[in-house]
């Protein structure tokens, strides 16, 4: 049997799994997880995972977190480097395709089930239409979905990086409070991972908020902030039940707030009538935890077209390793000729 070997190549962690390259569904036959600050670069994951199968797949697939160029891939949060030909010398792949992890995550829109998904707002969705993705993590990643007379176009792209538009006063001082720190400001520095730190430090000087005690003493003991402030903001840290951090709390609504304008621009810029989609590892963990009001706001405040924004669809991708089987879908289309070959 033919297989494939499938990764999302990511900005903190990645995932790597074999699939039947023959196939339409996304049930891998191995699958395994990995922490990228352990190793020293995406070979040395890919050795480490390899080792343990019995043979090596045919052919690869790598969806990268960064500029992905002809055959080659630079990640964007990590000084690691991905050569295709290098790959396949190394490992004895017939082929390696490398692809953004946006496009992976727009590939996967057009497999996923409604169980891997939650519905943040219905919308009128007439079908057919182009979908955007917002999907915040290590990086901020945004991309989009084109379906037409059958065939399906994912493109990922790098819209993170664009510039902070502060919409209100509270985000007009964030803006200037942040160029102290980074210039430029882009959405990627507020709205992905790292940027709930900057968001933290923000709100409790701007706003006198004073830290909670159980949460200075998480961060203290913490090699990473970020889990601390999420879990402070959903009340799953310290010894006292449910309650959350006020502190973490607010950063989460800022943190919303903003995503929700910058969803609401690419849904614009897209006419995404098809739907937004949200992706990432933070905001699963937030669902059911804390409300989605903020954004909505936000993702409706866009002048005169707020009544058309109140129609498109929003959903959130709870589905871990969407990008993993956006890479699959992809992959089966790209090597199509080779496996109705045999080879």
């Amino acid at each position: 049997m033919a297989t494939l070997f499938a990764a999302d190549i990511g900005g903190t962690k990645s995932e790597l799994a074999i699939f039947p390259l023959r196939g339409t569904d996304n049930v891998s036959l191995s699958q395994k997880r990995y922490t990228n600050a352990e190793f020293s670069g995406v070979e040395a994951i890919l050795e480490h995972f390899l080792a343990q199968l019995d043979q090596v797949p045919q052919f690869a697939c790598l969806a990268v977190a960064g500029v992905v160029t002809d055959d080659r891939a630079k990640l964007t949060n990590l000084p690691w480097e991905i050569d295709c030909h290098q790959l396949e010398k190394r490992f004895g792949f017939q082929q390696v395709v490398l692809l953004n992890d946006l496009t992976a995550v727009c590939s996967s829109l057009a497999v996923l089930e409604s169980a891997d998904l939650l519905e943040i707002q219905a919308g009128e969705s007439p079908g057919g239409e182009v979908r955007g993705v917002v999907a915040p993590g290590t990086g901020l990643g945004e991309g989009l979905l084109v379906e037409f007379g059958g065939q399906v176009f994912a493109c990922g792209s790098e819209g993170g990086h664009t510039d902070f538009a502060p919409v209100d006063e509270e985000q007009l001082a964030l803006l200037v409070w942040m160029q102290k720190k980074i210039q430029p400001v882009s959405y990627e520095a507020l709205i992905a991972g790292p940027g709930l730190s900057y968001l933290y430090d923000f709100c409790r000087e701007h706003h006198h908020i004073r830290e909670s005690a159980w949460i200075v003493e998480a961060m203290s003991k913490a090699k990473d902030r970020i889990p601390v402030i999420v879990g402070g903001a959903i009340g799953s840290i310290g010894a006292t039940g449910d309650k959350p951090c006020p502190l973490c709390r607010r950063v989460i609504d800022l943190f919303l707030s903003i995503l929700g304008s910058e969803a609401g621009n690419l849904a614009l810029k897209l006419y995404a009538r098809g739907g937004v989609y949200l992706g990432g590892g933070i905001l699963p963990r937030l669902a059911g935890r804390v409300t989605f009001d903020g954004f909505l706001k936000s993702f409706h405040a866009k002048g005169l077209m707020s009544d058309l924004m109140k129609d498109i669809p929003v959903y959130l991708i709870l589905r871990k390793d969407a990008a993993l089987i956006g890479a699959v879908r992809f992959a089966r289309q790209e090597l199509k000729d080779w496996s109705s070959n045999g080879r």
